[in-house]
């Protein structure tokens, strides 16, 4: 584990500020549960394999309208997995829906445990809030590991969970988060390096040759 170093300007994040994004996660959180009811996400897909919920819709580190969802299928056709997704695509409230077959000669990691197929769909409810889910149905296990999510939920504190917040907060409206900076850079730096602030996240991502905010 290393430490980045403060820099002198760092900047502090503010009690109200940090009262607002513990509210606002509390908030999303709670809603990303009733989209999942209305939908009836849950019994649909675990028709077809051992539905995980995983990433910040079950860490209570939502700072925007996202959930993942994670269907171990072993071997699953891709004719079942449509079916079973075939619910959002009637659905009229669903904005865009769009699906890869990542699977066989199409997998170009070659790497049996990338094996998926994978649905992204935009939903908005009646009351115009979008929502984004990203569901996988991955093919190469009877249970589909999810190491990241793991250590999280042993590791971690309400401590840690604030600057999370803090820096996910500032980077989820970039051009450059989900393409060359990601949720889990955040969670490695807050909890392998010490992290804290979003002025040392830049120092981390310098470190590592990923685009910084004044970078961009």
């Amino acid at each position: 584990m290393t430490n980045i170093p403060s820099p002198p300007d760092q900047d502090t994040l503010q009690p109200k500020r940090a009262a607002h994004l513990l509210q606002r996660q509390e908030t999303l959180q709670c809603e990303a549960q009733i989209v999942l009811d209305e939908l009836e996400l849950a019994p649909r897909l675990s028709r077809v394999g051992t539905l995980r919920q995983v990433g910040s819709s079950t860490l209570g580190l939502m700072v925007w309208r996202d959930i993942d969802l994670a269907v171990s299928s072993l071997a699953l056709r891709f004719e079942d997995a449509f079916e079973a997704m075939r619910p959002l695509y009637l659905n009229a409230r669903v904005k865009q829906m769009r699906h890869f077959n990542q699977s066989g000669p199409f997998n170009l990691t070659g790497e049996q445990i990338y094996e998926r197929y994978y649905f992204a769909c935009v939903y908005e409810t009646e009351e115009g809030n979008e929502w984004k889910f990203d569901i996988s149905f991955w093919l190469g296990y009877d249970l589909h590991p999810e190491p990241v999510q793991d250590a999280l939920e042993r590791q971690l504190t309400p401590e840690l969970r604030l600057p999370i917040l803090w820096i996910k907060d500032l980077w989820y409206q970039l051009p450059t988060y989900r393409t060359e900076v990601a949720s889990t850079d955040i969670y490695d730096a807050v909890l392998q390096h010490n992290v804290r602030t979003p002025a040392q996240f830049d120092t981390y991502l310098a470190q590592r040759g990923k685009p910084t905010r004044s970078g961009m």
